[in-house]
């Protein structure tokens, strides 16, 4: 028989170490992780399997499927905005057929009782507005709107969510998205997002470190901290599967612009160095994401409410875990 069991890929980053730490609150174990890199010793220990390997691998997807019975699967592996743009050909391997394969491993033992929970996280990557006018002009986008992504990580972000859609309506997966706005850390870096610049830049103001910023001081896209962003994730799937009328939400916290940010970092640390050198095509990225998103399906269908907006995210969270972080 098989075992009864969560599934995450992409696991070690920290909305992996989130979304397993959640669990162990409630003393749920039964976790599966699949990743490239080793977990961390101290999230490890919090699961049940660790597998070291690459979600492309179809023969680790297959004898996962004669093994376990999984309930949930949360598919967290992907290939970041910048970076795709680098190795676009590698960022549709990892993000579209990465996905491809995991929805068609879990069609395969659903058996059409919409009991499997397939959680996937996009991005507002999959929006695209054409001028800075177009841009200002939007507003609050919905989820229905816009929907012309200009790079290939939207491109690879947008199709997932109709592959989601597809698996769905045919083989009956509680298929469940979320387009996640920037997201800001006080643990860790980021890598390759285009939106890690108020990460980047909080995280230098803390060290004492000099910060080159890519983008212009009148960048504005929608953001959350991480523990909202989880939580979201939770919410969300935690969710009775008759209150909601749709598969894919939008969810934010603040949408600032980045002018603001630095005035507040600075604020926060007095001696931080901040300065512009503007890369065009990670900023022509930013152009095209609105300046902000409508999260008021989610807030109707699953009762999203953030816990931090744009002064508590730096009082209550971000300023003492940095402080903490760095021995401040």
């Amino acid at each position: 028989m098989r075992k009864s069991a969560i599934l995450i890929t992409g696991a070690n980053g920290e909305i992996g170490h989130g979304l397993i730490t959640y669990f162990n609150k409630l003393n749920i174990h039964n976790i599966i992780t699949l990743d490239l890199v080793p977990l961390a010793s101290h999230i490890k220990k919090l699961v049940n399997t660790e597998i070291i390997g690459n979600i492309l691998d179809k023969q680790i997807l297959k004898k996962l499927n004669s093994e376990y019975n999984f309930h949930s699967i949360y598919h967290l592996a992907a290939l970041l905005s910048s970076k795709s743009e680098i190795d676009p050909l590698l960022a549709n391997n990892v993000n579209t057929q990465g996905t491809l394969n995991l929805l068609q491993f879990a069609s395969e033992y659903n058996n059409g009782n919409n009991k499997l929970k397939f959680f996937f996280p996009s991005s507002i990557a999959v929006y695209g507005l054409n001028s800075l006018k177009e841009k200002e002009q939007a507003g609050a986008v919905r989820e229905e709107q816009f929907l012309n992504p200009l790079t290939i990580y939207g491109c690879n972000k947008l199709y997932c969510e109709y592959l989601g859609n597809y698996y769905k309506n045919k083989y009956h997966i509680d298929f469940r998205a979320i387009r996640f706005p920037g997201i800001i850390s006080s643990q860790t870096l980021p890598t390759g997002g285009t939106s890690d610049y108020f990460s980047e830049m909080l995280h230098s103001a803390a060290q004492g470190k000099k910060y080159i910023c890519f983008v212009n001081g009148e960048s504005k896209i929608p953001f959350m901290t991480m523990p909202d962003a989880v939580q979201a994730i939770c919410m969300l799937m935690d969710a009775e599967i008759t209150t909601l009328n749709r598969t894919i939400y939008n969810i934010r916290s603040f949408s600032p612009y980045t002018k603001e940010v630095i005035k507040k970092i600075i604020l926060s640390f007095p001696n931080a160095k901040i300065d512009y050198k503007v890369n065009y095509s990670r900023q022509n990225m930013i152009n095209s994401w609105p300046s902000d998103t409508s999260d008021i399906n989610a807030r109707q269908e699953w009762n999203w409410r953030p816990q931090h907006n744009f002064n508590t995210a730096f009082s209550d969270y971000l300023l003492p875990d940095l402080k903490k972080l760095y021995s401040i």
